[in-house]
């Protein structure tokens, strides 16, 4: 029978305290013993998506991982938002990568996901600016674990994004709380049956603990093209699947020969998660969320962050 979610309910009303260590220890764990709940863009329903006070937010709620966006501005500075044209999010206009951190600065962000609300057919405009990637790591640090990925413009491509994003990390002596996403084009492949670490190599990956290749749907298996990676700074990976009759996992959770890893399963859209998503799961969260815990899915990625803590909670699982 499914089970009905209340907003909130049996949600952990602290942030966990400490330097980190412990939440790091426990994500280097890959047993299954638990599931790490990854916010999309932050808790957005709280607070402004990719700011500070979203990640402020999760760790008040128990959520341990949250997934940022991060692209260079035209002065060679890191901020954390999605898009590349300021236009959903902000008061400004024009793109990212045209405008220093200073002009960025002064603009405002709009509540939740920058969508107009049901009562005035607009954005309610917030006090809070754009975050930097230094301001968001400080805001996680001891809290949540950070997902970051890499958003290329006109102004940056991937590797010097990256490897800008891996100087800041390490200056700050937060490396080890950040899960590194390297998606395939990055790797120099097309998702066919070219081997998909061909690039991944290139980029500052020395001395990163946790390196999380996207692997999606292709010609070539799951499984094939995680047997490609044999590095000990791939710690997990982000399976994308169309079809759930792709998923790689089997019944026990496992890839034969590889145990050692993670996997991320995204539950945003249906086309990411194998045909399972957020909104399929507030009307029946066993039917989507359990069957991906059932998968052997031990991160979700998902923009219910509150309503899958408590669900996983409710199965007696440590999110």
């Amino acid at each position: 029978m499914a089970m009905g979610l209340a907003l909130g309910a049996g949600v952990a009303a602290s942030a966990q305290t400490g330097d980190g260590a412990d939440l790091i220890a426990r994500f280097a764990e890959t047993d299954r013993g638990d599931v790490f709940v990854v916010a999309h863009r932050g808790c957005w329903s709280a607070a402004p998506e990719n700011s500070v006070a979203a990640i402020e937010a999760c760790a008040r709620i128990g959520v341990r991982a949250v997934e940022i966006d991060v692209q260079m501005t035209r002065d060679g500075h890191l901020i954390v938002f999605h898009d590349s044209t300021l236009k959903r999010m902000t008061n400004g206009w024009g793109y990212i990568a045209d405008h220093t951190l200073e002009e960025l600065r002064a603009l405002r962000l709009y509540e939740r996901d920058g969508s107009p609300t049901q009562q005035y057919n607009r954005p309610f405009l917030t006090d809070m600016t754009i975050s930097t990637l230094e301001d968001v790591l400080e805001a996680a640090r001891g809290h949540v674990m950070i997902n970051l990925e890499i958003k290329t413009n006109h102004g940056a491509n991937f590797e010097t994004t990256f490897n800008r994003a891996v100087e800041v990390a390490q200056a700050m002596d937060m490396a080890d709380q950040v899960f590194w996403k390297i998606p395939p084009a990055v790797r120099g492949v097309s998702q066919t049956d070219i081997p998909a670490d061909q690039k991944y190599q290139a980029l500052k990956t020395e001395g990163l603990r946790f390196v999380t290749p996207i692997i999606w749907q292709a010609q070539r298996s799951f499984e094939d093209q995680i047997a490609d990676f044999n590095d000990d700074r791939v710690h997990s990976f982000e399976i994308v699947a169309h079809d759930l009759d792709y998923w790689p996992l089997g019944a026990d959770g496992r890839i034969e020969g590889a145990d050692q890893y993670r996997y991320m399963i995204v539950g945003v859209l249906p086309r990411w998660g194998a045909g399972l998503s957020d909104e399929m799961a507030m009307a029946d969260p066993d039917a989507i969320w359990g069957r991906m815990v059932d998968m052997g899915a031990d991160l979700i990625m998902t923009d219910r962050p509150e309503q899958l803590v408590s669900y996983l909670q409710s199965r007696g699982l440590r999110p």
